[in-house]
């Protein structure tokens, strides 16, 4: 019996002796830990959000359309345009979704150094409430349009209202998460707010009425920008990758694209399978008229 202990004891030894000391084990992930850091900083980061507009690069990141040897693509998806935007003030995206007016105020007000990439198809809805009895804009005084400050929504909110004339003064909140104006919405917390796709699909889905789309007006407000300085090589690359995949989603339709849709902006089949039929353009700059749109809004 002392003899199997004695054995035991000699096996138990050696093998610990043999497998890695805690501090070594300290120090590897230590390292591994800096290692991902180190490419993380070198890594071409894009804001993005769980809508439409984004498809283009939701596309190009899954299905490796860009050469990895020249670019680094990762993701930051947020749900906050706001969030966008303080990534880009802290210059820890290289990219993001944005709107002319935001991008133009971030200039101006915050000196982020932004280059405009593409300008986008995005289109807002004003939505009511099918609860609140609303059924046109005139009908929007003393009810609160739920809108993002500073942006886009902000200024289609001045607009029907001045243009509507309301005879009581409506009353605008800031919601920024996409997911909080929609749980408002079910929940019979807002009278009326501001949605793009798929997310104004969705709640025309659930009964509910829109009373504006932007879709019609001459101004074009959606836009991809670079952020900072990336090198030529990144963005051309990011630039390609860009078209590959906006001139994969008009040849197959954005239906083709269900499971990519639903993976990153978390709507069901049936909000899918409603989606307009929206094309994508090759990048394009944003028109000199918009721009100046923008930057006169953002003067006010």
């Amino acid at each position: 019996m002392k003899h199997l202990y004695w054995y035991i004891s000699i096996i138990a030894f050696l093998l610990t002796g043999c497998g890695p000391s805690e501090e070594t084990q300290r120090k590897e992930a230590a390292e591994r830990m800096k290692a991902a850091q180190a490419e993380n900083e070198k890594a071409f980061k894009v804001a993005v959000m769980p809508t439409m507009d984004c498809l283009p690069v939701y596309l190009l990141k899954d299905s490796l359309l860009y050469d990895t040897a020249k670019v680094d693509i990762r993701l930051r998806i947020y749900k906050a345009q706001l969030d966008c935007d303080t990534a880009m003030i802290g210059g820890s995206v290289q990219a993001s979704v944005t709107d002319l007016i935001r991008a133009e105020r971030l200039k101006r007000r915050h000196h982020v150094p932004l280059t405009y990439l593409t300008e986008t198809n995005a289109y807002w809805e004003l939505i009511a409430n099918k609860h609140s009895q609303l059924t046109k804009i005139a009908e929007l005084g003393d009810k609160v349009i739920a809108m993002t400050r500073f942006s886009v929504t902000d200024y289609l909110t001045n607009k029907v209202i001045k243009e509507a004339k309301l005879k009581y003064q409506a009353y605008k909140v800031q919601v920024n998460d996409i997911e909080v104006r929609l749980r408002m919405l079910q929940n019979d917390a807002i009278d009326a707010l501001w949605l793009t796709e798929p997310q104004c699909t969705q709640a025309r889905l659930w009964g509910n009425r829109p009373l504006y789309s932007s879709a019609k007006d001459v101004f074009i407000p959606g836009a991809f920008v670079f952020v900072g300085a990336p090198s030529m090589r990144e963005q051309q690359a990011f630039l390609d990758a860009y078209n590959k995949a906006a001139e994969m989603i008009n040849a197959k339709g954005v239906k083709h694209f269900s499971s990519l849709i639903k993976k990153y902006m978390k709507v069901d089949d049936k909000t899918i399978q409603s989606l307009p039929n929206m094309q994508f353009k090759i990048a394009t700059a944003p028109r000199p008229t918009d721009i100046q749109k923008a930057q006169e809004v953002c003067s006010k």
